[in-house]
């Protein structure tokens, strides 16, 4: 009976440590978000961002990976073919960085955090289709209803709808492609090794137009560069262990993700003194419903 109890425990704790992980994933995911719309609305481009956040996002992982057993074991990939998908997945977050950034000047960041909220729908189509994964009913019921969530949310007939609000949606469909490849082909790389290859391609973008438009920062938008870099480091690196520590219990744990949209918000709110209708609330009600059943129904 004593080992039991032990055993309930500790699993217990690795749940709990789960559930944390993936709310700070959520928390720091939108405090990036709210930076990027920040600094997106002065006269900064996105080029001054991304170079100098992605620079101290970089040397945070390479110090990082020294205490994880070097930065070569995760950076030296096994045969050289095995280079090609990360620097792929690379490639694909040069291209979305732009569109992060001015979708947040131009549209509330609790829109924008909504339908980034989309990706565990597109994750499950693409897990049909390339991962060749059964989805039952329930699943197909839920990712319809979670699409009608976010038209409620949209109000297509409002006067706010723009060409961002499309771009979004594109984003977190890349998005989900790119995390259905990394499950697919995680053999080529650790985790790390994924990470450090897709920050290196944008890195790399960004430069070739911050040197043809340099700038020096204030001391202050130096802070917020850095800090935002590190920021969404840690977010990816909650994520990911998250997933490593909690196991089978990631059906328990992934309806958290959905608390990213209250916390997109909540910023918003407290930041940019943006409003949230009634019929908003339902839709983002509806969103986090249907998503929390549709990926506790794939994982179970």
């Amino acid at each position: 009976i004593v080992i039991i109890f032990k055993n309930q425990i500790k699993e217990m704790k690795i749940l709990l440590l789960g559930i944390l992980l993936i709310c700070l994933n959520g928390f720091t995911g939108s405090t990036f978000d709210t930076i990027t719309k920040f600094l997106s609305l002065n006269d900064y481009k996105w080029y001054h961002y991304y170079s100098i956040g992605l620079t101290a996002s970089l040397l945070t992982l390479i110090i990082f990976l020294n205490f994880r057993g070097g930065a070569k074991k995760h950076i030296i990939l096994e045969k050289k073919k095995y280079y090609v998908l990360p620097l792929i997945r690379g490639l694909q977050f040069a291209l979305i960085t732009p569109i992060i950034f001015y979708s947040l000047k131009y549209i509330p960041i609790n829109i924008f955090t909504t339908l980034l909220m989309t990706t565990p729908f597109f994750l499950l189509i693409f897990a049909k289709f390339i991962l060749n994964e059964k989805l039952n009913f329930i699943s197909w019921v839920s990712i319809i209803i979670g699409f009608i969530g976010v038209l409620i949310v949209l109000k297509p007939t409002n006067a706010s709808m723009n060409i961002y609000v499309f771009l979004v949606l594109l984003v977190a469909i890349t998005n989900a492609l790119s995390f259905t490849v990394v499950h697919k082909y995680s053999y080529m790389a650790t985790t790390y090794g994924f990470t450090f290859y897709s920050i290196i391609p944008a890195m790399l973008f960004s430069y070739i137009f911050f040197f043809t438009d340099p700038i020096i920062p204030s001391g202050k938008a130096l802070l917020l560069f850095a800090s935002s870099g590190i920021i969404v480091m840690i977010s990816a690196w909650a994520f990911t262990a998250a997933y490593h520590i909690a196991g089978k219990y990631s059906s328990i744990i992934s309806p958290f993700i959905f608390l990213q949209i209250l916390w997109g918000s909540l910023y918003g709110i407290i930041f940019f003194s943006e409003k949230i209708s009634t019929l908003s609330i339902i839709g983002i009600f509806v969103i986090i419903a249907s998503g929390s059943i549709a990926v506790y129904n794939r994982n179970k």
